[in-house]
């Protein structure tokens, strides 16, 4: 043994009880300030374990690390729970194996689907609305940049005795990652999810909100096509496919209004056969029908065909046919088909080529004055002043009123009527209103015939 440890030996030995605490607290004390130094250049890292419980959820949370023996602290800013950085993971994982944290939602629809016992209709109804919502808002926050979502139904009681049932709402919250945005694809995908999943709820009932209590607004209605103006477009392509390779492309224009029904309709016939026994009225049969027509069902259609040259009235009446046809023309439900011919082109022609194979008059002729010898009147003679123009409306009038009355004698007659017969009806119609409007003075004349026999 060394010398010096010996001499220490003999020191410690000989020493008395203080002086061997003295040597002692000399030995310890640069380890204890050591270590201190060391801790305090370089403290425990706490990390947030949850960045948002509710105090409910909180309180369970620091009840389980406690009995997991896992140290934590609470931040003096907004009182969250943090724990040490190396044993986060831990940690989660150790609280998820015991089912925590739970949401408040959670923690409602255990509650919920507990047995319970003379529950009323109400109360299951609004249990089923609560788990519904529930649904819905887990399904809106599986898009990328929603964090958190609640749906909010407004479900109106159905009444037998209302021929209309009230619109349901909805109100969609949600709140984004940090960073995120929803497009406008988005808050309409929204919107179909929750209307698509609740009954008698349309998709523009549908109101998406921020924290904020900003709006979040679907694409614009320009940027989307309608039902509505599809199904136009869809109309008058199908009536440009069946006249072009007959007309050509460039002579026919076509324009298609379509009226849809927005409302779904419930129709209800209940026929009841009685019979006579003994007297008395008996019920023998009773038949209920219940007829549904949906949504956005076409209610009226109404459409024009111009044609850009001098077209006979045989052509007019085959384009106005197969146009009929190619629409899905209906008389009961009220459409109208009417197809003209551009006057532009009439007069261009008959300028072009002038009946008799004579050179087209000018414009603005110069004026001519031409001697003409009128032979004088006589007192007793009188001349009847004839307005052709009232006699022609007259007689476009007359022709009018009869044509209505014939039209509605064949519309009675219809269901043994062929359309074919309603067509030839129509085109004679037209032909007679344009002989009246082009030559009044004739009409006139045979107007005065009739008024004479």
């Amino acid at each position: 043994m060394p010398a010096w440890l010996t001499a220490l030996r003999d020191l410690i030995a000989d020493a008395s009880p203080l002086r061997r605490v003295m040597l002692a607290m000399l030995v310890v004390l640069p380890f204890v300030a050591l270590g201190a130094a060391w801790f305090w250049f370089n403290p425990v890292e706490y990390r947030v374990l949850y960045p948002r419980l509710s105090d409910r959820a909180g309180g369970e949370v620091l009840v389980a690390l406690e009995q997991l023996d896992i140290p934590y602290r609470l931040s003096a800013d907004d009182g969250r729970i943090e724990v040490p950085a190396g044993s986060v993971h831990v940690a989660r994982y150790r609280l998820a194996a015991q089912g925590l944290p739970r949401t408040d939602e959670a923690v409602r629809a255990e509650a919920e689907d507990s047995p319970r016992f003379g529950a009323s209709s109400q109360q299951e109804q609004q249990r089923l609305q609560r788990a519904l919502e529930a649904e819905l808002a887990r399904s809106v926050q599986t898009l990328e940049p929603v964090a958190f979502a609640r749906v909010h139904l407004a479900l109106p009681k159905v009444s037998p005795f209302l021929r209309d049932a009230p619109p349901a709402t909805a109100a969609v919250l949600v709140r984004l990652k940090a960073g995120a945005a929803l497009s406008a694809e988005q808050v309409a995908t929204i919107q179909t999810l929750v209307a698509a999943s609740v009954p008698r709820l349309a998709r523009s009932d549908v109101q998406v909100f921020d924290p904020r209590g900003v709006q979040h607004s679907a694409a614009p209605a320009e940027a989307a096509e309608s039902p509505r103006m599809a199904l136009e477009r869809e109309l008058a392509q199908r009536v440009r496919a069946v006249l072009a390779p007959w007309l050509g492309e460039a002579g026919v224009t076509v324009q298609v209004t379509a009226t849809l029904d927005d409302s779904e309709t419930r129709r209800t016939v209940e026929r009841v056969r009685n019979v006579t026994v003994g007297g008395h009225i008996r019920p023998l049969e009773k038949t209920v029908q219940t007829t549904v027509l949906p949504e956005g069902r076409l209610a009226r259609l109404d459409a024009i065909v111009v044609l850009d040259f001098d077209a006979s009235r045989e052509v007019r009446l085959r384009a106005t046919q197969l146009a009929r046809q190619a629409l899905g023309y209906s008389a009961a439900r009220g459409d109208t088909l009417n197809v003209y011919v551009l006057p532009a082109a009439r007069q261009a022609q008959a300028l072009a080529e002038p009946p008799g194979g004579e050179a087209a008059a000018p414009v603005n002729p110069e004026p001519v004055t031409v001697p003409v010898s009128i032979p004088p009147l006589r007192a007793q003679e009188k001349v009847p002043a004839v307005d052709y123009r009232l006699l022609g409306a007259l007689a476009l009038l007359g022709i009018v009123l009869a044509g209505g009355a014939l039209f509605a004698r064949l519309r009675r007659r219809s269901a043994t009527v062929p359309v074919d017969t309603a067509d030839d009806f129509d085109a004679l119609l037209d032909a007679a209103r344009e002989q009246t409007l082009d030559n009044p003075r004739v009409t006139a004349d045979v107007i005065k015939l009739w008024m004479r026999a």
